[in-house]
């Protein structure tokens, strides 16, 4: 039994270095790093496209104190003041409204309740991006002493979102509810590379900002270390 172990470990050891031998020994370190990089790269965008194709709004739906929606994408506003409308917040944020967008522009573009829009909507001006958008809801949660809130975004900007905002105020719950869209059932193949590019830059996006957060807790490390 010990025998046939040994020869199978041999096969294994000899095939591996025929591998070597006839195709990576050619090749320069360099060049074999830079196919790892990528290997990893692609395996990783992959198990990120599949998460964000299979997210979907938590079941059965809580309450929460407020409701925040990031501007800048399909239906997110209209899913959010639903969310208002039904009772799953008490108001409601909406970040990143250009300032030249007026209040009555916005109720007649969503077809909102001007009483409910009036009263519990609050416009945030002042993001220009996601960072901007967690800056402008920190503040927002922080005013209104909410513990739980709602985040309405499309799916594949909600991996980014959270962490942005994670990383702001991370003694909050966020409640992650991602707009419904055509993740990637594209009808032609135009539209297929489209959402393919979207999910690619969005990938590349998340990627920087879990770098500099990542490079973030080693500098506070050191900092206490030292």
């Amino acid at each position: 039994m010990q025998e046939c172990k040994k020869k199978d470990c041999m096969c294994v050891f000899k095939s591996c270095q025929y591998l070597y031998r006839r195709f990576l020994k050619r090749w320069p370190p360099m060049m074999l790093v830079a196919i790892f990089c990528l290997v990893i790269f692609i395996v990783d965008f992959a198990s990120f496209s599949e998460k964000i194709n299979t997210l979907k709004s938590p079941v059965p739906l809580k309450t929460a104190d407020g409701i925040i929606v990031f501007t800048g994408g399909y239906a997110r506003l209209e899913t959010g003041l639903r969310l208002l409308e039904e009772g799953k917040g008490r108001k409601l944020l909406i970040s990143g409204v250009n300032p030249k967008t007026g209040r009555d522009v916005l109720i007649r573009a969503i077809h909102a309740d001007p009483q409910l829009f009036e009263c519990c909507v609050d416009l945030g001006r002042e993001a220009l991006n996601t960072i901007g958008n967690a800056e402008e809801s920190t503040y927002w949660v922080a005013k209104n002493n909410y513990h739980r809130v709602f985040i309405v975004t499309n799916a594949y900007h909600m991996p980014r979102s959270l962490s942005e905002l994670k990383r702001k105020m991370p003694s909050i719950e966020l409640i992650p509810y991602p707009v419904e869209q055509n993740n990637g059932e594209a009808e032609s193949w135009w539209q297929f590379f489209e959402w393919l590019r979207i999910l690619m830059v969005e990938y590349i996006k998340f990627l920087g900002v879990s770098i500099r957060n990542s490079l973030d807790i080693i500098a506070s490390v050191k900092f206490l270390v030292s």
